[in-house]
């Protein structure tokens, strides 16, 4: 079966200007409808007849639509052959037939298609012949059959008429439905953009509060903490003068502790001082600011006892310096050991360093310096005799000495043992030491020791001097 491509109207058209019969077939997409689409394509019902215009209309489509409006559709699938000059349904097929029973059904509207276009053109023909006999002579069928025909042909023309203007209508319709729709759509798309932002804008809103909240929360702990540390300090304080007005020697006791990371305010007039011992041991001292010197001497005094007998100096830490006896008049104020302050507190040495001056106005010797010339003496006097029997030997006329050389060599010996390593090293620079064998040859600024004598040079004699202030051996 050849189906026509095109909607009611051209296919009403096309039927019309053939005369020949038009075959709607209304379906769906059913297992009975396409069971009568197979039966519409067998090639029994194929050769029927092939003076046709058949026109496929899907349930729903606006060409279903359109002939519905036209003929009434009880049921689908249902096939409709049609008059295409009267307009009229010669057969109705409802459901799905066979093959043989649509055959026959059909060969029966060809037959009444074909008298009843036989009709019209001898009712046409006889109308129009000069030798007809008069209207009222004419057979009373066939004037009924052409006035029925004419009647009908104006009812399908309304029907159709009416069907297009519908489908205009309902075609604006959708047109109307389809564009309210796009803009109700754009409408929420915006609503709900809108209300996006708004919901973000709330919640970072809400985010700054909860932030101002909880910095104002932490402001708060802090600030109590704060407090609670603030009430502490003033409980341990109260606790404290407590202690002290309760016992006496709390404060003597408190003032000889190490000192706390925290130290207490002082009164301004008021020099804490604390005296530290070469054993790692201190002291801690409060006196008044305008107090002298010599009332802390005194109190260091009374705390060392006689572990010293040769004494003790005071010193400041940084920068070194001996606060001798004779700034013991001038106050704590005027030394600058107020408020606080850490004297050093160092035993006196026998000795003092070389070129100090006496009656305390040197500085201090340490302990070790003190040990360490005490070595040297031994060392010192055997270098002294060695350089004395060198030299004696190589200025003696005989091989044994007389003792007149050995008791001028031995003055010599001890006053170099006497004189320590400095004053025999400048000497032996200046080439003055009588007892020594060895001259000075000056290389540049380099000054190198040599053997007066003309003997070998040994490598533990020899040593230069760079004329600065050390020896290198």
């Amino acid at each position: 079966m050849k189906w026509f491509e095109g909607n009611v109207a051209s296919a009403i058209d096309s039927a019309q200007s053939k005369r020949c019969l038009f075959i709607v077939f209304a379906a769906d997409v059913e297992a009975t409808s396409v069971s009568m689409q197979d039966t519409w394509d067998d090639d029994v019902v194929a050769g029927v007849t092939d003076n046709y215009v058949a026109l496929k209309v899907a349930k729903g489509s606006d060409s279903y639509t359109q002939f519905t409006q036209i003929y009434a559709v009880s049921e689908v699938p249902t096939s409709y052959l049609i008059n295409s000059v009267t307009g009229g349904a010669l057969e109705v097929v409802s459901g799905a037939v066979t093959a043989d029973e649509l055959a026959a059904r059909l060969k029966s509207a060809v037959e009444k298609l074909s008298s009843a276009v036989s009709s019209m053109a001898a009712s046409s023909t006889s109308s129009t012949s000069p030798t007809s006999p008069p209207a009222e002579e004419s057979s009373p069928s066939a004037a009924a059959a052409a006035t029925g025909s004419t009647r009908e042909d104006k009812e399908r023309q309304q029907r159709v008429a009416k069907a297009s203007e519908m489908i205009a209508a309902k075609r604006l319709e959708k047109q109307e439905r389809e564009k309210q729709a796009a803009i109700d759509s754009e409408m929420s798309r915006r609503s709900a953009g809108k209300q996006l932002q708004e919901y973000k804008a709330q919640q970072e809103a809400r985010g700054a509060a909860d932030h101002k909240k909880e910095m104002r929360r932490e402001k708060q702990e802090a600030d109590r903490a704060r407090e609670d540390i603030r009430r502490k300090i003033a409980e341990d304080k109260a606790a404290r003068q407590r202690s002290k007005e309760s016992d006496p020697s709390m404060p003597a006791t408190a003032s000889r502790s190490p000192a706390s990371s925290h130290p207490a305010a002082l009164p301004s007039d008021t020099a804490r001082i604390q005296f530290r011992f070469p054993d790692g041991s201190s002291v801690t001292e409060d006196f008044s600011s305008s107090a002298q010197l010599s009332v802390a001497r005194q109190f260091v005094a009374m705390n060392v006892g006689s572990r010293w007998p040769a004494g003790f100096t005071l010193q400041t830490t940084y920068p070194r310096q001996e606060l001798t006896t004779e700034v013991d008049e001038q106050t704590l104020q005027e030394l600058s050991l107020a408020p606080r302050s850490a004297l050093l507190v160092l035993p006196k040495s026998t000795g003092r360093r070389h070129g100090g001056s006496g009656g305390g106005s040197g500085s201090a010797v340490s302990p070790l310096s003190g040990l360490w010339k005490i070595l040297m003496v031994p060392l010192l006097l055997l270098q002294a005799v060695w350089l004395w029997l060198t030299g004696a030997s190589s200025s003696a006329p005989s091989p044994s000495p007389s003792s007149t050389s050995q008791s001028s060599s031995q003055p010599m010996a001890q006053a170099t043992a006497a004189a320590g390593p400095s004053e025999a090293r400048q000497r032996r620079k200046k080439g003055t030491d009588t007892g020594s064998s060895f001259g000075v040859s000056k290389e540049g600024s380099v000054n190198r020791f040599k053997p007066n004598d003309g003997q070998d040079e040994d490598d533990e004699d020899m040593g230069t001097w760079n004329g600065n202030s050390t020896q290198q051996q």
